[in-house]
């Protein structure tokens, strides 16, 4: 989770444009590894990650501090990249260089075993990108975000039992989705 300290956000929200640059600097790999996440486009997930700090800096002045400010800034860009997933209307896809997936492989040697432990991730993250809509934002949150239920819970506006079901929900969707044919 994105930790700021909080006499950043309020230099920020006194219209301090040299600490929001510090702000986006040290929150911007997270913010666009978030819009990739969802958008599974490169190019959407820099514009999105643009448009959610257009959005943070005029919102800062409401920011009241109940939550973290790391919440409420992931809050932002996931409703900001699910009005944007919409808008869409198209179906998007995992990117073959997926940068997020790539850097979860364990260093090895072998080649071959890098080739297969990359496959794996790949029809993983391919499985996924295939759930519905709301299991895929819950695996997306927890697994690659690093998220807590709380912090889910909080960010979605939803009820932690509703977050914990969605996720079992999810993990059994994968689950099943990633069986070999003749055992389903």
């Amino acid at each position: 989770m994105i930790e700021i300290s909080p006499e950043l956000v309020a230099r920020c929200q006194r219209g301090d444009a040299r600490s929001f640059a510090q702000l986006v600097a040290e929150t911007q790999n997270d913010l666009y590894n978030l819009s990739y996440n969802i958008l599974h486009s490169h190019e959407e997930a820099e514009d999105m990650a643009q448009e959610i700090y257009m959005r943070v800096w005029r919102a800062l002045p409401t920011f009241r501090g109940d939550s973290k400010f790391g919440t409420w800034l992931y809050r932002i860009g996931v409703n900001a990249c699910l009005n944007r997933r919409r808008q869409l209307h198209t179906q998007l896809y995992i990117a073959d260089s997926d940068d997020a997936l790539e850097s979860q492989i364990a260093a090895d040697d072998d080649p071959a075993t890098s080739a297969l432990a990359s496959e794996r991730n790949q029809a993983l993250w391919a499985a996924v990108d295939r759930l519905p809509e709301k299991y895929r934002l819950m695996i997306t949150l927890f697994y690659q975000q690093q998220l807590s239920y709380d912090e889910i819970a909080s960010m979605l506006s939803l009820p932690l039992g509703t977050v914990k079901a969605h996720l079992n929900r999810a993990r059994q969707a994968l689950a099943a989705s990633l069986r070999p044919r003749q055992e389903q």
